[in-house]
């Protein structure tokens, strides 16, 4: 006997608001246990929906002004040799299912997923409480969706290959001879800051929230040094101990390998000021020299020796001032910048500045993600640029005047 299908015009009629809302009363009813042999469902329909309806069940139903009964649909399916269930599914794609029996499929799935991940990992070698705390913890993913099993398999090719106590490795060889992939334990990969919290777990110490000194820390637990002159960060009259040799208003390129030893600030600034694109910095330095208060650029995404800098000025407490581009990237590089320095200030990276520049009217109480992605525009920093040379201009005039 041939599957039954769904007729093209069956298909489409499904697809407009009212019988939409027809079908998701049917999920609803199977959800709670209830039968499609007979019963009314309890849908609210405009009269536009309800000729929408009447399209299947007929002008005589639509001027009754009776509700949808499952006798009435399936008298007009049974002419397309459907059941209301088979049209239900056929178009879905999937199964109707009660509700009750489908968390408990998913809990047997996600306690199957749980001890096959276990299994994997205890096998690699990292211990049962450490790896059962990182599978019950927020960050592991959903058990159930076959992702814990998938990145367990992937942390047990990493994991016996850490030297511990041997000789040392770097990670990006360490990556490469794993994975395949020199940047495949960066900290932007699930694996690598997977990897790296399961060494903390195992090692008593803190688990690594971002890329910095406890991301680098719970590597080298395990005899795994990171990168430090890749990673770099672009300054400009930050005054730190080991510069004061180099010539004020220059922009400075400074490495992470630079900020590894013991440092200061000297003096400590009263204020800083963070921008993402170097273009701010070479016209800063051209506009303001050695008048320019001290700025640092991220260059993008931030890098371990950004965060490693300003997590310093944060525990300076010199007052922070941070933007990006208004863009989807700009908002992660200040919640990043924000994550090291926890009181860091918005410096013209909020809704008033965004809305002046494209002249728009933005409701009260509207933020700037929600007024970006409502509008569809970003606003790169270099459009800004006078505005933020004149901040740095005046905040430059306000440190001579002793301010």
């Amino acid at each position: 006997m041939d599957e039954p299908t769904l007729p093209d015009g069956l298909r489409a009629w499904a697809g407009t608001s009212g019988p939409a809302a027809v079908l998701e009363a049917i999920r609803r009813r199977v959800s709670r246990g209830g039968g499609l042999e007979s019963g009314s469902l309890s849908v609210n329909l405009t009269p536009e929906q309800r000729t929408q309806v009447a399209r299947l069940l007929g002008t005589g139903w639509e001027v009754s002004n009776k509700a949808v009964t499952l006798r009435a649909l399936s008298c007009a399916l049974a002419e397309h040799g459907l059941t209301v269930r088979q049209f239900v599914e056929l178009f879905d794609g999937r199964k109707l299912t009660v509700r009750r029996e489908a968390r408990a499929i998913e809990h047997l799935a996600a306690e199957e997923e749980r001890r096959s991940s276990l299994r994997i990992l205890c096998a690699a070698g990292i211990a049962a409480h450490v790896a059962d705390g990182w599978l019950a913890g927020p960050r592991a993913p959903r058990l159930g969706s076959g992702a814990a099993s998938e990145i367990a398999q992937q942390i047990a090719l990493v994991w016996p290959r850490l030297p511990w106590d041997g000789p040392g490795l770097r990670l990006a060889q360490l990556a490469a001879e794993a994975t395949g992939d020199a940047h495949g334990l960066d900290y932007s990969t699930d694996l690598g800051r997977t990897v790296a919290r399961l060494i903390a777990a195992s090692t008593g110490l803190p688990r690594p929230s971002r890329p910095g000194r406890e991301w680098r820390a719970a590597w080298a637990s395990a005899g795994v040094r990171c990168d430090t002159v890749s990673s770099r960060v672009l300054t400009l009259n930050v005054p730190l101990d080991f510069t004061a040799d180099r010539r004020r208003g220059a922009p400075t390129w400074l490495t992470l390998r630079d900020l590894l030893g013991s440092w200061r600030f000297d003096p400590v600034p009263a204020r800083l000021f963070v921008c993402e694109n170097p273009t701010i910095v070479e016209a800063a330095a051209d506009e303001l020299g050695p008048r320019c208060p001290p700025l640092v650029c991220t260059d993008g995404v931030p890098a371990l020796a950004a965060l490693d800098l300003i997590a310093g000025i944060d525990e300076s407490r010199t007052e922070v001032r941070v933007r990006a581009d208004i863009d989807p990237t700009g908002f992660m590089i200040v919640s990043a910048v924000q994550s090291a320095a926890r009181r860091a200030s918005l410096w013209r990276f909020d809704t008033a500045t965004y809305a002046e520049y494209f002249g728009i009217r933005v409701e009260s109480g509207v933020n700037l993600v929600e007024a970006r992605a409502a509008f569809g525009k970003d606003l790169h920093e270099e459009a800004v640029l006078p505005l933020l040379l004149n901040d740095l201009r005046d905040a430059a005039d306000r440190l001579s005047a002793g301010t």
